[in-house]
């Protein structure tokens, strides 16, 4: 599609400068005409953007700062790794407590704790409300296990919602696992079969936001009656089905340790940090995994700790990033995120 009538501005070319504007110059530019608006809409043009974008990922961080009197979560999007500016993001969601956060994709996935769910694309201000799942499962008998992501051969997003029975004895009559997955192009949900479960049946799940790669989610998960042990459980989001990874092999000397999913900037693969103990992280140390393609093998890079500061994996060394986190505040949650025109509108 032709975006310029100038012979001196060849397409390719005028298309390769207009694929490294921002988002916000790009909505502008949608008023010029409607060969442009048209043009920009082309799911192949906001791929491309994306995936440049990529290449310019921001800093976002979730925390209680010590210094304000409420409990209230901050969510800021920094602009450079300086950490000097910053947007505050969640006054868009008034004042939310206790909630789950999904980025992917530079679409927000923000869900409270009464499971309101909202989709926000900070770049476009386009937001939109999930239709509910489940009543029932607001209630705090249950235990809900939240992903977000996309599968990339479709470019469909989907939600996945894992809703747990977490005291059967106290109430038998209540369905003890449901799971459903929501698609965006349809707007609904898709509720899945008891036998799709079987592999989580049994086990908790931890919500491991912002884990999501190459169209798979994963969790960190632990036996229920061998509380000790523990798996990555995986959602394949194209074919809808779960996968069980084992555990690294760590010492017998580490009995209770813990596991964080992160994903490797640019490298597109997930990674499991794996503390020695439960203690606090300032004395304890951390063993870097990184899950091969095929999703079966884990492969040990390095162990670092105890942790004071942040840590950048390019230069290795150890940032102060000035930010102070109540203790017993929510978890602090550090975030990639990029620009997109990804558009989560709903179609009349």
């Amino acid at each position: 599609m032709a975006v310029t009538s100038n012979a001196q501005w060849p397409d390719d070319l005028a298309t390769s400068i207009l694929l490294r504007l921002s988002v916000k110059s790009i909505i502008r530019f949608k008023c010029v005409s409607t060969t442009w608006r048209c043009f920009f809409d082309n799911p192949s043009f906001v791929s491309q953007h994306l995936y440049i974008s990529k290449r310019n990922q921001r800093i976002v961080v979730r925390y209680t700062d010590e210094h304000e009197h409420d409990d209230d979560i901050v969510l800021r999007m920094f602009h450079d790794t300086t950490l000097a500016t910053f947007d505050d993001w969640f006054p868009q969601f008034q004042t939310l407590r206790a909630v789950s956060v999904c980025i992917h994709d530079g679409l927000l996935f923000v869900c409270d704790i009464n499971l309101r769910i909202r989709l926000w694309n900070p770049a476009t201000r386009e937001t939109r409300f999930l239709p509910q799942y489940y009543a029932d499962a607001r209630h705090r008998r249950y235990w809900n296990t939240i992903g977000f992501g996309s599968d990339p051969i479709s470019n469909e997003y989907k939600v996945i919602l894992i809703v747990r029975n977490d005291k059967p004895y106290k109430t038998p009559l209540l369905p003890q696992l449901r799971c459903a997955v929501y698609k965006m192009s349809t707007d609904s949900w898709r509720e899945l079969k008891r036998e799709e479960l079987h592999l989580v049946e049994g086990k908790s799940l931890y919500n491991s936001e912002n884990a999501c790669v190459n169209g798979v989610y994963y969790w960190v998960a632990s036996d229920d009656v061998l509380y000790w042990k523990h798996y990555v459980v995986a959602f394949d989001m194209r074919k809808e089905v779960f996968q069980l990874i084992q555990w690294p092999h760590i010492p017998d000397t580490q009995p209770n340790s813990t596991g964080e999913l992160v994903i490797i900037p640019r490298v597109d693969r997930i990674s499991l940090w794996i503390s020695d103990s439960y203690a606090d992280s300032h004395t304890s140390n951390h063993d870097f995994w990184m899950l091969d393609e095929h999703g079966q093998y884990w492969t040990k890079l390095l162990t670092i700790g105890p942790l004071l500061e942040l840590y950048d994996l390019q230069t290795h060394q150890l940032i102060d990033t000035g930010l102070r986190h109540k203790l017993n505040g929510a978890q602090f949650r550090i975030y990639t995120y990029e620009e997109s025109l990804v558009t989560i509108r709903r179609h009349r």
